[in-house]
């Protein structure tokens, strides 16, 4: 069984982009790269590259022949789609940048040459899994909430995972929040999510402006009614 912190100490991005660069192919095997809001790539290329995020945010979608649905974030330290394994069950996942991103593509034939060697215990491929199952536990649970619940429980989870305190009660959202990103990952239509959150505005709990989103009243938000009974792991 192994401690979060001790796992998160060998397998953090900066420790990841040090063991790779103790090899002479590191360069031609690697390449920065920038993605701009709205460029995407898909889970069918893992077999080439994977991506890891040095700065910005990502949503990870499934795309069917259903429609497609939000599964859950990925930001700066984090490798979007880690090549575990080959497999067409996660093909149809597709990862899209919610602004200006810059991520390190490395190719997955290598990253898996040098973790097979640096990385005997698989610390990096734990970490990667936990942060991965972390964030499906949360999207699968969403299903039990209503659709109250469930903006309000996206907006905890944006506060936990990405919120910045910049006064004793302020906390500043990432830029990529608004109605539409808030409907969307709350699984509910943008008319009924635009009517909750007014009516927390009027309450002078959030405060929503070009300027960016922030949260003026923490302790009232998690007073809403957004299933305490449901309340899942949220950490990082």
């Amino acid at each position: 069984m192994y401690n979060d912190r001790d796992l998160e100490e060998f397998s953090n991005a900066y420790s990841l982009v040090k063991m790779l660069k103790m090899y002479p192919e590191f360069n031609e095997n690697t390449l920065d790269v920038t993605f701009n809001k709205g460029e995407a790539f898909f889970r069918k290329d893992a077999h080439r590259y994977c991506y890891l995020v040095k700065k910005g945010y990502f949503k990870v979608n499934t795309m069917t022949e259903q429609g497609n649905q939000f599964l859950m974030l990925m930001e700066g330290g984090h490798i979007i789609f880690f090549p575990l394994y080959y497999s067409f069950v996660f093909n149809d996942l597709v990862a899209t940048a919610l602004e200006k991103a810059e991520c390190l593509r490395i190719e997955s034939k290598f990253l898996k040459k040098v973790i097979a060697l640096e990385d005997p215990h698989n610390h990096v491929a734990l970490q990667y899994l936990t942060q991965v199952s972390r964030r499906f536990y949360s999207s699968l649970a969403l299903i039990s909430l209503s659709s109250k619940q469930r903006i309000v429980y996206t907006l905890i989870e944006l506060v936990d995972t990405f919120g910045r305190h910049t006064k004793a009660s302020v906390i500043e959202l990432p830029s990529f929040v608004n109605y539409d990103t808030i409907a969307e990952f709350a699984r509910c239509s943008r008319s009924y999510t635009v009517s909750v959150l007014t009516t927390l505005r009027k309450q002078n709990v959030i405060s929503s402006k070009k300027s960016g989103w922030t949260i003026l009243n923490e302790k009232r938000l998690r007073e809403e009614d957004h299933g305490q009974k449901n309340k899942l792991l949220r950490k990082k």
